[in-house]
């Protein structure tokens, strides 16, 4: 089974090479890889250029962010199976086998994700083998989700092409932030997850200019905007409802927490109202407090305290 494995490439010249040669180690052989350059200005394109597998091609387009690229490497994929890797991530060797073993036990109406390692080089830990992936579907998303927080990431998640071509749009171009969150979650409302906890992907956490490690939520992304507005048109009784509003509500109490630390307790105030839409939370009551006895100084205290234990 023929996967398409789709890598934007922007300004990642001292990490492509690896993160092709990962796919190209793959004990699953039968892959092409989709490279967007999404015009870099450095050396990586040329690289890519240079590799002499037919299996590898470039597509070169204008700066147009990350989903855009995405996008393009859909719309050029000839696989069944479409994968996402990013530029400075990698593949453990038996990712793609485990992908295409999943899709042939779930064929229909189902999309495959496994776990993955948040990890600065690949010699800081050990990806898991297929023979750990344990999958199993999951019966409601966003309840699994709001439970166990994001556990998966793009490099994790591989969809039949034919779902993603019957997508009005797949990843939402302008959005700076979670344009992945926003097609996975609108993925998991037509189709069903199958999701193993192995960990055959890796995400590497300290590259310069990643989104995840510079982009702090001091306003609410328009990924859970969309969410709200489609769980709030949900009938009450609907299983899905609620956690999908209480994820809305964790990103808006998120929101409330940065605007009190710079002082805008008025607004801080008015996302703590509006994350009651997804129910009160021992987060939200926290929050609360601190918008109304503490101060910006507190909670920059406790928000540092929270890192440290969460590091130790």
């Amino acid at each position: 089974m023929l996967c398409s494995v789709i890598i934007p490439l922007y300004n990642k010249e001292h990490y492509i090479a690896a993160a092709i040669a990962s796919v190209m180690a793959q004990s699953h052989q039968e892959f092409e890889i989709v490279v967007v350059d999404d015009g870099s200005r450095d050396g990586g394109a040329a690289l890519v250029e240079a590799m002499p597998d037919p299996r590898i091609r470039l597509l070169r387009q204008a700066n147009g962010g990350v989903s855009r690229a995405r996008n393009a490497g859909i719309a050029a994929a000839r696989g069944e199976l479409v994968c996402f890797l990013d530029a400075d991530d990698w593949y453990g060797k038996d990712f793609l086998k485990a992908m295409v073993s999943i899709y042939q036990k779930y064929p229909e109406d189902s999309f495959f994700s496994t776990s993955f390692l948040c990890m600065h080089d690949p010699s800081d830990g050990r990806l898991d083998e297929a023979a750990d992936a344990d999958f199993e579907p999951i019966a409601n998303f966003y309840a699994y989700r709001a439970a166990h927080g994001v556990f998966y990431c793009t490099n994790s998640i591989a969809v039949p092409r034919r779902h993603l071509m019957a997508m009005p749009y797949c990843f939402p171009e302008g959005d700076q932030f979670g344009e992945d969150q926003d097609l996975w979650f609108r993925l998991a409302e037509r189709l069903q997850l199958v999701f193993t906890p192995a960990r055959l992907v890796a995400y590497r956490s300290d590259v310069a200019g990643s989104l995840c490690t510079v982009y702090n939520l001091r306003t609410l992304p328009q990924v859970f905007s969309r969410l709200e507005q489609r769980a709030s048109r949900l009938p009450a009784a609907d299983p899905s409802r609620h956690p999908a509003l209480s994820i809305v509500a964790d990103a808006r109490i998120k929101v409330a927490r940065y605007a009190l630390q710079d002082g805008r307790r008025g607004e801080a105030l008015g996302e703590l109202r509006r994350a009651l839409r997804g129910g009160m939370s021992m987060r939200w009551l926290v929050t609360f407090v601190m918008c109304t006895v503490g101060n910006a100084s507190l909670l920059k205290r406790w928000e540092m305290w929270r890192e440290l234990k969460r590091d130790n």
